[in-house]
């Protein structure tokens, strides 16, 4: 799948979390702890350390706030937690700071149990409200934030920072971008969201009646996507899905090699037919078909999947 710049939208997702106490916070993205590359996903500091944030995330705030997030398609193990404490102990040697005055928060998608379990054995782990997991007795106070077990009606920015969004929930984060307005520094979210997502943003065009160019002007990416060769939808003599397939491929195919980034935008094109065809297309042909790098054998899927009588029919031909 195309690489999705997660980390500069979760920078603006938790801003957006912890908006109302914005003028209380500064936000360092990627701050560096050494000349080497060594650094911090975020650091937040408390411009008055005695302010109490009562969002639900940030309630465990001290002075000094080390956060590391994991993207997706990433997990949380031991060694990034001890990883992230090392980050908050260093910082706090080079710059005076008590360990007490610092706070570590681990923000992952899915519920890092092999950590959970690790960590119950060493210290006091408990769950105080959905979604934060808040660890007693290391250096620093320390939360562990299970972002798809958040209530999305108190988290709505770092819940759907995800590859899985339904329709329901890119409308309603594309409806609140339109609501913000300009206002709102989101393009790096709305970006990652729309390209972590591309059948879900095919489907939402769709019911909307709209053109793949109204779409990302209406989101505010026209000329952030026209830079990058933004054709995901639009192209001569092809249809939408074969244009999505085959733009994604090429932008792969600078990251991974143009042979594979050709495979993998013939596997999407394939998704998009099957999905207009059938609806819902199961994770687990996703998975198979996303494993077929020959271009000859996609070539002769796609034509299969144009003219199949069912998912399962095909299902079996991959």
């Amino acid at each position: 799948m195309e690489r999705v710049a997660w980390h500069p939208a979760f920078v603006e997702a938790i801003q957006m979390e912890l908006e109302e106490y914005r003028d209380f916070l500064e936000f360092m993205a990627e701050y560096q702890l050494t000349s080497e590359p060594l650094q911090m996903d975020i650091l937040i500091v408390k411009k008055e350390p005695g302010v109490y944030i009562g969002k639900n995330i940030g309630q465990i705030f001290q002075h000094y706030n080390v956060i590391e997030y994991k993207s997706p398609e990433d997990y949380a193990s031991v060694s990034d937690y001890d990883k992230t404490q090392s980050y908050s102990r260093l910082y706090a040697s080079q710059n005076g700071a008590d360990t007490n005055d610092m706070s570590v928060t681990i923000v992952v998608t899915k519920k890092p149990r092999k950590l959970l379990k690790y960590l119950s054995a060493k210290f006091i782990v408990t769950k105080n409200q959905p979604g934060i997991y808040y660890v007693k007795g290391d250096t620093s106070d320390t939360q562990i934030i299970v972002t798809g077990e958040l209530p999305e009606a108190d988290n709505l920015w770092v819940r759907s920072l995800s590859n899985a969004l339904s329709a329901g929930g890119l409308e309603v984060i594309l409806r609140e971008k339109e609501r913000r307005g300009k206002a709102a520094a989101l393009n790096a979210y709305i970006d990652a969201v729309l390209r972590a997502n591309p059948l879900t943003f095919q489907e939402i065009r769709e019911k909307m009646k709209i053109t793949f160019d109204e779409a990302i002007e209406k989101c505010g990416l026209a000329a952030k996507w026209e830079a990058r060769g933004r054709e995901w939808g639009k192209a001569e003599g092809r249809s939408e899905g074969e244009a999505l397939g085959e733009a994604r491929g090429e932008a792969l195919g600078e990251a991974r090699g143009e042979a594979r980034g050709k495979a993998e935008g013939q596997v999407l094109a394939i998704l998009c037919v099957l999905k207009a065809r059938f609806g819902s297309i199961p994770q687990a042909l996703q998975d198979r078909l996303f494993a077929v790098t020959n271009l000859t054998q996609l070539e002769i899927l796609a034509g299969q999947a144009a003219v199949c009588p069912s998912v399962d029919v095909f299902s079996k031909q991959v």
